[in-house]
């Protein structure tokens, strides 16, 4: 997921004499999608900066442009451009070339929702996960922290977080209780929440570790989606020129794809309004509600799809060796790091194998899981953004997908075959991912996490002098019950994330009432063993 405003290509280049139309009106999609100023017929999509994500919203555009049903193995299949268009050409006025449903249908009928508040399935998903315990969990949120390095104005900032709320309408949901569950409504104007303190110390460097306790602090508040607001920015200052803003949104009508948008969208708002200017911000091509009933319509299209796939497949993963009795869930992490020269033989490998880096990661924590638990069928999540469309990129919302992956790894296969594995099923996942999830999440109440990041740059505020400024990941103090006082089955999660100098940030993350630090500390070993063997690495176990 990007998590930081991306900048704009460079103007464009004209295609060379030759072309066909095809190529020409691909180009421009290709353009358009991996943000680059040029394309030529050999360039391959994965090389230019594609990856799995990327590949759906080639299909889908693909598909509105041509009329053509494409899914996302069209890119791993011919990532040329040539290629390509050669596919697109032959599959004219052949509807199921691909052999399979498109990945989204536009013109389906929309589904009637009963809530007047447009949802996602993740929002769904929350609302059943929230009340399944008391009291009800909390699911948290997102949250970063950047230090500006010039005067701030906080009350400029409140005006732009106003605005934005007025324009996306997730970020004016209210809650209130009903019964045992909660009731939501939109607010024609919900305000954000802006405190102002100040970092104490006789020094410099004192103030800014006070800083850094007050934002650790603010990280770990545990909210209410009822009483709390959903915006909140704390302002802290340091110096007249020197200020930490950490801004915290809900996670149940936000996600991280959102805070990339937030920030390009309030830099945008903030240089404008200081400068006296009216806001620069474009209509949305489509809003949230547009979007939720989009989505709303592909559930039908793909129930019977996930229905096939997750039918007798393990709800946990289970006996699994480190794993102790427990009723409550509170996350605790261990770090580590995949060197830049590892993580390059990953991603040669996974080339090598028609893969992506994600591919290669998940093969490599699938082998080590199996290996682990003695597992031959593991159901894999991992969450991507559920946005297939060009129009879906600018909404703030919580449109997150968790993409279920199922794996078998049965008769001891090698690295090669596992990653091909992990192709065909996650490629399939992605082919049908805007499906229900709160209806398949009982079906595998416990898969097996896996969350991977390319680089998208470290969060600052476009516009002012700004850095990215350290808070945790992981709101520690969130200590969750489980349903009914049940034995909480989950397996450690592995967060995977490219750093700009090709080395990986990864870390497993895991229930510290269940696990101790020291299997996550094995896991994490084990896993560096497997990508070390998978990769040919001198005097590795193969």
């Amino acid at each position: 997921m990007t998590l930081t405003p991306a900048q704009p290509p460079e103007p464009a280049r004209l295609p060379g004499v030759g072309w066909s139309p095809t190529e020409s009106a691909l180009a421009a999609i290709w353009r358009r999608l991996l943000m680059v100023p040029t394309v030529e017929r050999a360039d391959d999509f994965f090389a230019l900066g594609g990856d799995s994500f990327r590949a759906t919203q080639l299909a889908n555009q693909v598909g509105g442009v041509f009329g053509v049903r494409a899914d996302a193995k069209l890119a791993f299949d011919r990532p040329v451009l040539a290629g390509q268009a050669a596919w697109i050409d032959a599959a004219a006025g052949m509807p199921d070339a691909t052999g399979g449903p498109a990945a989204t249908r536009r013109n389906s009928t929309v589904a009637e929702h009963p809530s007047n508040v447009p949802l996602s399935t993740q929002q769904l998903e929350f609302l059943d996960w929230m009340s399944a315990t008391e009291p009800p969990r909390d699911p948290g949120a997102i949250c970063t922290a950047i230090r500006i390095r010039e005067p701030f104005d906080a009350e400029l900032l409140r005006r732009c977080l106003e605005l934005l709320a007025e324009r996306h309408q997730p970020l004016r949901t209210v809650a209130t209780p009903r019964g045992r569950g909660i009731a939501l409504s939109t607010a024609e104007h919900l305000p954000p929440v802006v405190e102002v303190v100040t970092a104490r110390g006789d020094t410099a460097q004192q103030r800014v570790a006070a800083a850094a306790e007050l934002a650790r602090a603010e990280r770990n508040r545990v909210g209410d989606l009822v009483t709390d607001p959903l915006v909140r920015a704390l302002v802290i200052r340091i110096a007249d020129d020197d200020a930490v803003l950490v801004l915290s949104v809900h996670h149940f009508v936000f996600d991280g794809w959102s805070l990339g948008v937030l920030l390009r969208e309030l830099g945008l708002l903030y240089s404008a309004l200081r400068a006296g200017s009216p806001s620069p911000l474009r209509p949305l091509a489509m809003d949230y509600a547009g979007y939720c009933a989009f989505t709303a319509a592909q559930w039908e299209l793909n129930r019977d799809h996930w229905k096939r796939v997750l039918h007798g497949a393990p709800r946990a993963l289970t006996p699994f060796p480190g794993r102790r009795a427990g009723d409550r869930f509170s996350r605790r992490r261990h770090p580590f790091v995949i060197d830049a020269e590892l993580a390059g033989r990953l991603r040669t490998a996974a080339h090598h194998h028609g893969g992506t880096p994600f591919m290669a990661v998940a093969a490599c924590w699938s082998l080590t899981l199996s290996r682990w638990s003695g597992a031959a069928d593991i159901v894999l999540m991992s969450p991507v953004p559920g946005r297939v469309a060009p129009e879906h990129d600018a909404l703030i919302g919580c449109l997150v997908q968790s993409l279920l992956i199922r794996v078998d790894t049965s008769g001891a296969p090698g690295f090669g075959a596992m990653l091909g594995r992990i192709r065909t099923s996650a490629l399939d996942a992605a082919n049908h991912q805007l499906h229900a999830y709160h209806e398949t999440a009982p079906l595998v109440p416990y898969p097996a996490r896996i969350h991977y990041e390319s680089w998208g740059g470290a969060p600052f505020f476009p516009g002012l002098r700004s850095e990215a400024f350290a808070v945790p990941r992981e709101q520690e103090d969130l200590d969750w019950p489980t349903p009914g006082g049940e034995d909480d089955l989950s397996t450690p999660e592995l967060i995977v994330e490219e750093r700009q100098d090709g080395s990986m940030a990864a870390a497993v993350v895991y229930n510290h009432h269940t696990f101790t630090a020291e299997t996550a500390t094995r896991l994490a070993a084990a896993f560096r063993d497997q990508a070390e063997a998978a990769t040919g690495a001198p005097g590795a176990a193969q």
